[in-house]
């Protein structure tokens, strides 16, 4: 409740000091009641719509942009003690509005407000003061500009908050999703192994023939030393590699078990992909093992630009047998479910109509993760903003210059190409920090060459000392986003040095005592050097300092940002190894003793006993996942 009065309380302090500053900004004098009237209820209307900004920001720029252009008709300028600049004060709530609607609408709709406000400015400067509309053309850029640079700072911020919630609610859910995952697996991998040893031993002993027997037994060993390997790496405390899934061996394994398989595959679908498309695959063939042994099975699958679907169907069976009964554990479909589910998929699985079975598995493309909507104009306008600021002294010395000394258009326009070739720079300062210092140092040097040349008058020198705005802002690039940010001070020694010698050099040129031989040049140089450094190091050092410490703002909270992710799936991780560590123990306590039983029953030549060890380790694996689901933890949240 009070944060909320808070919050409310904020939304009424700007308008509130707008409004006192209009106010006090008024001489109060000369007023009639009417214009005072009229005044009072334009400021009150405007400061009024500013409490919508954040709510409602295109109303709110739609109200103060009505209630300064009625401002223009309804008080009358010529009243007041500042002719022209009556509303001054309070006119900065359009660009405040306008600023949230950049920060808060769409691109679109920002930029129909803006073509509206322009619209409107048009109309009242219209035969008034025409260059009006250019200066609201460049403020209304920058307003813009600063706001959706700011909604794509707090888009970052979002998506990194987002993504710390997401690594939380992993975190919480580790546990019973490593839970889910090792019962799926351990399901498969027995599922698999253990019912090919019971559907092959079965066949061996009812057919009887000595060399099927042989076989069987071979199979047995090397699928049990199979079985042991799979199940020892699946509650690995670290994780292992596995081979790339592959159905073309998968269905040769089913192929030497007796089943007839045809296999058309069109694509090569992504490895976590391909890998949940194999165990569905693994999983219905055993299926079809089990309860259709010999009948001709058809998987087919397929991959494009919108996803993979995988078609499993079999015939009825051609032999009937009963070896594979009671095989089944019941979690068969809902492991190829959860796989498919994994991915965005989905499993059908249902009885054909001209008999047999069938699996039809769909996992869509990842959608690739929502971009944040980067308006990279709006840097560029910043940019071109802080341009035209490093330009501003320079071409306003360029006019004196032209108003006072008639400068030839030669001159002219080189004074003007040499200006702007020091400031232009400026505008790739964040992609190429140290290669636009380097030009602006560069062209530093244009102003004394200039008056070296006669093409600039001597007494003209103070001209180029307005350009030194743009080696503040190289020098602020750098540090901000050069790289080596340990170097960079390296940036801000050099620019310092250059640029104390160009004005060291600049004084020369341009003063006549310097004529009367080197040795004064050269000493009045150095002087210059001496006083530009120390005039020049307080401001290029600060701005170096701002942009390392911008620099350094950004880097921590990224690092808070990133570490507090990496720390939360760190603790995801450790959840998940405890639950490796507790199936890890039940099998070593049913299964993998039950597996191992499958292999010396195989080397002791004993067919009933191997008979007998896979059944058993299947009734196992059963009992362990019933108590794995009866233990999770999202059982255990459910007990009352």
């Amino acid at each position: 409740m009070v944060s909320g009065i808070m919050a409310r309380w904020k939304i009424w302090v700007l308008p509130a000091l707008l409004a006192v500053a209009q106010l006090a900004y008024w001489p109060g004098r000369d007023l009639g009641r009417a214009e005072a009237a009229a005044g009072l209820a334009i400021v009150a209307l405007v400061c009024g719509a500013l409490t919508l900004r954040r709510s409602r920001p295109v109303v709110a720029i739609a109200i103060v942009s009505g209630g300064l252009a009625l401002g223009v008709w309804a008080v009358p300028q010529q009243v007041w003690l500042f002719p022209g600049d009556a509303l001054l004060i309070v006119s900065a709530a359009e660009s405040i509005a306008l600023f949230h609607v950049a920060l808060r609408s769409s691109r679109r709709t920002t930029l129909l407000v803006v073509a509206a406000v322009l619209a409107l400015q048009a109309v009242l400067v219209f035969g008034d003061e025409p260059l009006d509309i250019l200066v609201s053309i460049a403020l209304y850029a920058l307003v813009v500009a600063v706001g959706r640079v700011r909604r794509r700072w707090l888009d970052d911020r979002c998506a990194a908050a987002h993504r710390l919630a997401e690594a939380e609610q992993a975190r919480r859910d580790a546990a019973a999703a490593e839970q889910r995952r090792l019962a799926r697996e351990l399901h498969d991998v027995t599922a698999h192994h253990l019912t090919s040893i019971v559907v092959n031993a079965s066949a061996a002993q009812f057919i009887g023939r000595p060399e099927l027997r042989a076989e069987a037994l071979a199979f047995a060993a090397r699928t049990g030393r199979e079985t042991l390997t799979a199940l020892h790496q699946l509650v690995a405390v670290l994780p292992t590699t596995t081979p790339a899934a592959d159905l073309a061996d998968l269905a040769d394994d089913f192929r030497q078990l007796g089943q007839i398989v045809h296999l058309s595959q069109t694509g090569d679908p992504p490895p976590a992909m391909a890998e949940a498309l194999h165990g569905i695959a693994r999983e219905a063939l055993t299926n079809t093992l089990r309860y259709a042994p010999g009948a001709t099975v058809r998987l087919t699958q397929t991959y494009d630009t919108t996803g993979a679907s995988l078609h499993v169907e079999n015939d009825e069976a051609t032999t009937p047998s009963d070896s594979g009964a009671g095989l089944g554990s019941g979690r068969g479909l809902t492991g190829m479910r959860e796989r498919a589910a994994a991915l965005g998929g989905t499993v059908q699985a249902g009885p054909r109509a001209e008999g047999g079975w069938q699996v039809r598995a769909t996992v869509p493309t990842a959608a690739a993760p929502a971009r944040l909507r980067v308006w990279l104009r709006s840097q560029v306008v910043l940019d071109a903003g802080l341009t035209l600021l490093a330009l501003l002294l320079p071409l306003a010395g360029v006019s004196v210059l032209i108003e006072e000394h008639g400068a030839s258009p030669a001159a002219l326009t080189l004074i003007l190409l040499a200006v702007l070739a020091h400031a232009t720079p400026l505008l790739w300062r964040r992609q190429h920090p140290w290669t636009v210092l380097i030009v602006v140092a560069l062209t530093g040097w244009f102003g004394p060459v200039l008056i070296a040349t006669g093409t600039t008058p001597p007494a003209e020198a103070w001209l180029f000392l307005f350009s030194s705005g743009a080696d503040f802002a190289a020098v602020y690039a750098v540090a901000a986003y050069g790289s080596r940010p340990t170097l960079t001070w390296i940036g801000l020694v050099g620019a310092l040095v250059v640029a104390a010698l160009d004005f060291g050099v600049l004084l020369t040129v341009s003063a006549p005592e310097a004529r009367q031989g080197p040795a004064v040049a050269v000493v009045m140089a150095a002087f210059g050097a001496v006083v530009a450094g120390l005039l020049l190091a307080v401001p290029i050092t600060a701005s170096w300092l701002a942009g390392f410490a911008t620099r350094r703002r950004r880097q921590r909270r990224l690092d808070r940002e990133r570490g507090a992710v990496a720390f939360v799936s760190a603790e995801a991780e450790l959840r998940a190894r405890d639950e490796r560590a507790r199936m890890a123990a039940g099998l070593r306590a049913s299964v993998l003793d039950d597996a191992q039983k499958v292999t010396r029953a195989a080397e002791r030549d004993d067919l009933d006993g191997v008979l007998d060890a896979a059944r058993a380790a299947l009734t196992s694996m059963r009992t362990l996942l019933d108590n794995q689901v009866r233990a999770s933890p999202e059982s255990l949240s459910r007990r009352p």
